[in-house]
């Protein structure tokens, strides 16, 4: 969710409160935390995305600085520092898995040039903590952060299948069936044939089932033999055939395989 930090400010009225300016401080700082990136920003670049002053992004910056919170690079572009980097990690509950996602997903796009993502089960849905984007002028973009029912897609079907099977009917619940936009709906007794089908072949596929226009190949990734995302691969329907099926699968299932881990 996005937060207007400027807007946060402007509602604080000085002279109001005694507290206005060091609200309007915190709130200018939580944007310029907001808008640390891996590739780094200026000074300048910085004070635009938390829409403040130059001068005023220099100060809190310098303070954010002194307190491990940014690193101002030899290119003079800050990025995250190591008191943030620990804060996140400490209350990530993904964090162990934040390079495993990285590095598989970066994997899976090199060998197919097509949008890749890394999937985890949060609840009944299925979450993206990790993506790699297709090169290729059209293709399906998966931002990270991205969530949808986890009984819908190759990734929640893999999530499904490959885990406890009594989370199945813990998730489903008293669900007869399930809509699946722009088809007719799906019934729970299918769908568990098909989580059936998913295990005995390895990967999950999904046409037209959690986004219109694409199809999408997903494959298990584990640690010491329990299961801890889903890789997929999610691809435009125009480039849809039994060839690019068929590499689809291959790849993401021996991607998934070469990083799940034994010990």
């Amino acid at each position: 969710m996005e937060m207007d930090f400027h807007q946060m400010e402007n509602e604080d009225k000085p002279g109001s409160d005694d507290k206005s300016g060091s609200v309007r401080s915190v709130a200018r700082a939580l944007g310029l935390l907001s808008a640390l990136d891996r590739k780094g920003k200026n000074l300048s670049e910085m004070a635009a995305a938390a829409q403040i002053s130059v001068s005023t992004a220099s100060r809190l910056l310098g303070t954010l600085v002194a307190h491990g919170f940014a690193v101002q690079g030899s290119n003079n572009r800050y990025v995250a520092g190591l008191a943030l980097t620990t804060l996140l990690h400490e209350t990530d509950r993904w964090a162990p898995l934040r390079m495993l996602a990285a590095e598989s997903t970066s994997a899976l796009c090199a060998e197919l040039d097509e949008t890749s993502a890394f999937f985890v089960q949060m609840g009944d849905d299925r979450l993206c903590i990790d993506s790699a984007e297709s090169s290729q002028l059209v293709r399906r973009v998966r931002l990270t952060g991205e969530k949808g029912k986890i009984y819908r897609g190759a990734a929640g079907k893999v999530l499904l299948a490959f885990g406890p099977e009594e989370a199945v009917d813990e998730i489903l619940g008293d669900i007869v069936s399930f809509e699946i936009p722009g088809q007719r709906d799906r019934t729970v007794d299918e769908l568990k044939a098909e989580l059936a089908q998913t295990r005995t072949q390895g990967y999950g596929f999904s046409h037209h089932e959690s986004t219109s226009g694409s199809w999408a190949v997903a494959a298990p990734v584990f640690i010491r033999g329990r299961l801890v995302g889903a890789l997929s691969a999610v691809i435009p329907d125009h480039r849809f055939g039994q060839e690019p099926l068929a590499a689809a699968i291959e790849a993401t299932k021996r991607v998934a395989a070469e990083f799940s881990k034994t010990s």
